[in-house]
């Protein structure tokens, strides 16, 4: 909600100082200028303290938040039925809770060049190609999936294939939302 005048009012003397002035177009006197000046610092003292107020009202608050979060999440994963691929949903009787649990998968640069070096050693260019494309850096092709599966490698190979992906855990997102009422 946006501060208004009354909540931190003006000093009427001021702002009837102000209006005068503007009024009749005349330069406020020094005396004047340091009233302004103290009111303008007072104002200014009031809002920095009702916004450390807020900030520390906002920090009590959040950390219950979080943990609360942290909790359902946790209620969602483990008691939750099937949504979407990535997500599940626990039921209440006039909410829902919706958790969404995703991962991404990157590739390992490193494994990714032992995995390239070790299929030059064993003179398996061909498959190399059709695995990686170049770009300064080596990059698993779209279909390398596919090609892979079809393919006889050792474990040793096998082992560096697998090495080049890293699958990192996304922090879970959590939806608590009223259900929709049946039509």
């Amino acid at each position: 909600m946006p501060v208004t005048e009354t909540e931190i009012p003006l000093d009427p003397h001021v702002a009837h100082m102000i209006t005068r002035l503007r009024e009749l177009e005349l330069a406020p006197t020094p005396e004047e200028a340091d009233e302004f000046a103290a009111e303008f610092d007072r104002l200014c003292t009031a809002l920095a303290e009702a916004q450390a107020e807020a900030k520390l009202k906002i920090g009590k608050l959040s950390l219950p938040v979080v943990k609360l979060k942290q909790e359902l999440i946790e209620l969602v994963r483990n008691f939750g039925g099937p949504h979407r691929e990535k997500s599940k949903l626990l039921h209440g009787i006039a909410w829902e809770l919706m958790a969404t649990f995703s991962q991404s998968i990157s590739q390992d640069t490193a494994a990714v060049e032992r995995l390239r070096v070790e299929l030059k050693k064993k003179k398996q260019t061909r498959l190399l190609k059709k695995l990686f494309t170049e770009d300064k850096r080596w990059t698993f092709s779209s279909n390398a999936a596919e090609i892979l599966k079809a393919e006889k490698l050792s474990p040793k190979l096998m082992a560096l294939v697998l090495q080049c992906f890293v699958t990192t855990d996304r922090t879970p997102t959590l939806d608590v939302r009223p259900k929709k009422k049946a039509a």
